[in-house]
């Protein structure tokens, strides 16, 4: 696999994302930050060299694929990657060495996203998908739910029926539900045979973490 150092456009094209973020008018919440474009970068590329993908489309498209942010309880939310994919060929053509690339970074990020019902329509577009889902699973994943839930105030879980075992699940209201709504079934959604491979280790993760509170919250019960 190469280093990113080795495309010439990389650097400056982390250069303007850096500055990008920094004029937003508010700052993103902590599972959508610099942090997470870069790490998702990396699986892409890494996902890009296991499945024969162009590893300069799934890097470049990584990396631009939150251009637009919306916190995840904004009616734009949904709406965010078609945003991006508007701004991805301005980007690109602004971007010496990535001029000739704009076309398929900007589909693979339009099809990224899991609130957008995206559907890649090559295997860039479908690695790019599988490590943005990647990120939300396994230890990372759990932080970045909780991060995401607390930046618009919804609660760790339900008081009462922290599983949902006797209520429908609402995962704007409580982030524990997240994990039934959405995460726990990504493994099963990835593209790629590698991505898939890799979503069922980060799930075996989760699923460690998820054990564990339920023993934790099954004694606290017992004690009230």
């Amino acid at each position: 696999m190469a280093t990113p150092f080795a495309f010439p456009w990389y650097v400056p094209l982390i250069a303007r994302l850096k500055a990008h973020l920094a004029s937003e008018p508010a700052p993103r919440d902590a599972a959508h930050d610099l942090g997470h474009i870069l790490r998702t970068a990396t699986l892409a590329q890494t996902l890009a060299v296991a499945e024969g993908a162009d590893q300069e489309v799934c890097l470049a498209a990584a990396l631009l694929h939150d251009l637009v942010y919306r916190p995840k309880n904004h009616p734009e939310s949904s709406k965010t990657a078609a945003m991006a994919a508007e701004l991805v060929p301005l980007w690109c053509g602004e971007t010496p060495g990535l001029e000739a690339k704009a076309e398929a970074v900007a589909a693979a990020v339009a099809s990224h996203s899991w609130s957008g019902g995206g559907k890649p329509l090559s295997l860039e577009a479908a690695v790019v998908q599988d490590a943005d889902r990647l990120e939300a699973l396994g230890a990372i994943g759990v932080a970045r739910v909780f991060a995401t839930g607390g930046s618009f105030g919804a609660g760790l879980w339900h008081p009462l029926d922290p599983f949902a075992r006797n209520r429908d699940l609402n995962d704007k209201a409580w982030t524990l539900d997240h994990f039934e709504k959405k995460l726990q079934k990504l493994p099963a959604l990835m593209k790629t045979p590698t991505g898939r491979r890799m979503a069922e280790a980060r799930e075996a993760t989760m699923e460690v973490f998820l054990k564990a509170l339920r023993l934790e919250l099954d004694v606290e019960f017992r004690g009230n």
